[in-house]
């Protein structure tokens, strides 16, 4: 085909072309520029809503780790106070328990004349009087003593009688046994 149009049109022919094509390309650069602004104000909403509930998600467990942490200053108060009242528990001696440990040891016919009971005499030797009506009473008393866990280290003092003594328990003896811890529990 043979173009017979004149340069000049020529000219603004191409030039008609170029602007068009530039006119597009802006039009397509515009529509980027808006893509991709709404796209940036989208991912700092989308950003800046996550960073609120980051915050929020801070603040609570902020919260709860400060109400957990009274609880654990509770349960370390608690448990120094039960380790307070383990050991006085443990201090703690039960006459009573000590006394009837010892009666169920006295065989019949064997009756205590004296006895000292204090914290310093648990665990250490301590001395008890007892009187009987016979002196074969005190070989059933040292039996007793011996084979029971609550008393330990038996050792006869001394025994004595006297025919005069109008209690019915002529024979004193002396022994001298530790009482156990475990007697006074």
């Amino acid at each position: 085909m043979i173009n017979l149009l004149p340069d000049e049109t020529k000219r603004q022919l191409r030039a008609a072309r170029t602007n068009s094509s530039l006119i597009k390309y802006i039009i397509f650069l515009l529509i980027s520029i808006v893509f991709l602004s709404l796209a940036c104000a989208a991912s700092y909403v989308i950003m800046n809503d996550s960073h609120t509930n980051a915050e929020k998600i801070i603040a609570t467990s902020q919260t709860k780790s400060d109400s957990y942490l009274s609880v654990v200053n509770q349960a370390t108060a608690l448990s120094q106070k039960l380790l307070l009242t383990k050991n006085i528990l443990d201090q703690q001696i039960s006459y009573s328990n000590i006394i009837m440990g010892l009666a169920a040891v006295f065989p019949e016919g064997v009756v205590i004349d004296s006895l000292s009971l204090s914290n310093s005499t648990i665990g250490t030797p301590t001395t008890i009087k007892a009187r009987a009506k016979t002196a074969s009473d005190s070989t059933l008393l040292k039996t007793n003593l011996q084979n029971s866990l609550l008393f330990s280290n038996y050792s006869l003092k001394s025994i004595t009688t006297d025919p005069s003594d109008t209690t019915g328990y002529p024979v004193l003896i002396n022994i001298e046994i530790t009482i156990n811890k475990s007697a006074s529990l």
